[in-house]
């Protein structure tokens, strides 16, 4: 016989299973992240899709039971990691860069570690070809979006263009798709054997100086846009001052291009590391609207007649690069 409180608890089941099956984020945190807000960003057009706030160290986001969406969570406006928004509970704490317990976002723990080992190889056509497959055989599930993303950040306007034809709308249509296509128009204006564009930026004193003062007539000019926040950065700081020390006989001169930083921070960064070249202050986003490159370091290698000879290499492949120039060029020894 079926009674009232029989089909009361057969309701309560089935709402019960129906929760446990909403999407859901639970998030742990240290104590220096107490009272921030948390939000979920739609990684592909920066809405924000739900936000709670930090207490006793813990932040739980349940979301509506819809179409998966990969997400960056911002913690105190900032992005500290990554989210699948499907069906069931992640979970993710500060030292995790991703989250975990639901099946897209253990593949997407998977397949970032495999892209850290590949990116701490400094080989820029093996990360390519990584992040290229890994878009393709992921553009039908919201991993598809990062990866894409990633794989459009370094790759050359005709193959983006051939890639978008058959990406989903989402996307193809989305503000970030659009932006990385069009840095990636910007770095086909500035490939190696175009000239450089110069641009403004300050002294340590604060006074103008322009990027063009400080390329080399007379030799090669290694350029490092970098920042005093970005750990890669600081990190090849003693490489850089070896390949310094190693060719600026031969007439190759660096210039520092610190950029999105602040100049006190900039600053003390050239005190602490022992930065002997000079350094171009406060040029904010503008040298990455001018380039078209996506993170830092940046290195580029211009010539004495303007042109760029090299971008997005390696400090060890310029060094090679500069030895097979050595013993082909014949102007007095010079590079």
């Amino acid at each position: 016989m079926i009674t009232k409180s029989s089909i009361i608890a057969a309701a309560a089941l089935l709402t019960l299973a129906a929760c446990s099956q909403q999407p859901k984020l639970d998030v742990s945190l240290p104590d220096k992240f107490e009272g921030q807000t948390v939000e979920l960003m739609n990684f592909l057009d920066s809405t924000i899709i739900a936000s709670t706030v930090v207490e006793n160290g813990k932040a739980s986001i349940q979301l509506p039971d819809n179409q998966p969406v990969f997400a960056s969570v911002l913690i105190g406006g900032r992005t500290r990691a990554f989210y699948v928004s499907e069906p069931g509970t992640a979970v993710l704490n500060d030292s995790t860069y991703s989250a975990d317990g639901t099946p897209l976002n253990d593949r997407f723990s998977t397949l970032l570690n495999s892209l850290d080992s590949i990116e701490n190889l400094n080989d820029m056509s093996l990360y390519l070809d990584f992040v290229e497959k890994t878009y393709n055989d992921n553009k039908d599930n919201p991993l598809g979006s990062y990866f894409g993303i990633e794989w459009m950040k370094y790759a050359d306007a005709a193959a983006i263009d051939s890639m978008l034809n058959s990406a989903p709308e989402a996307l193809r249509q989305s503000p970030k798709g659009k932006h990385y296509y069009n840095f990636a128009r910007l770095r086909a204006e500035t490939a190696p054997g175009k000239n450089f564009v110069d641009f403004a930026g300050e002294d340590e004193n604060g006074k103008p100086v322009n990027f063009s003062d400080f390329i080399n007539p007379d030799g090669y000019t290694l350029v490092d846009f970098w920042a005093s926040w970005c750990p890669y950065c600081i990190k090849e700081i003693p490489e850089m001052t070896a390949l310094r020390d190693k060719w600026q006989d031969k007439g190759l001169k660096i210039v520092g291009v610190a950029v999105r930083d602040v100049p006190d921070d900039t600053k003390a960064a050239i005190q602490k590391h022992s930065i002997s070249w000079p350094v171009i202050f406060n040029t904010g986003r503008v040298p990455y609207d001018i380039y078209g490159f996506s993170g830092i370091p940046h290195h580029m290698l211009i010539g004495p007649d303007g042109k760029i000879v090299s971008r997005d290499e390696s400090l060890s492949q310029i060094d090679t690069r500069l030895q097979k120039m050595t013993s082909t060029d014949q102007n007095n020894g010079a590079i």
